[in-house]
């Protein structure tokens, strides 16, 4: 699984943007289309969702 924290999207409307800001409907348009970069979107979006539920994980001290 594609690490995203630092990954910048290298295509389309949002070239030079992390994948951490994209809209999540271009993530979902990334996945639908089965883009060669689906894995990040992929990624991120469960990532959302983790941090959306409390799920993610916290520092360690």
């Amino acid at each position: 699984m594609p690490h995203t924290k630092h990954a910048i999207c290298d295509f389309g409307l949002h070239k030079g943007e992390p994948y951490t800001k994209l809209p999540a409907s271009f993530l979902t348009w990334m996945i639908g289309t089965n883009h060669r970069k689906r894995e990040y979107a992929n990624t991120e979006l469960k990532r959302r969702e983790r941090a959306a539920t409390n799920q993610l994980t916290a520092p360690s001290k």
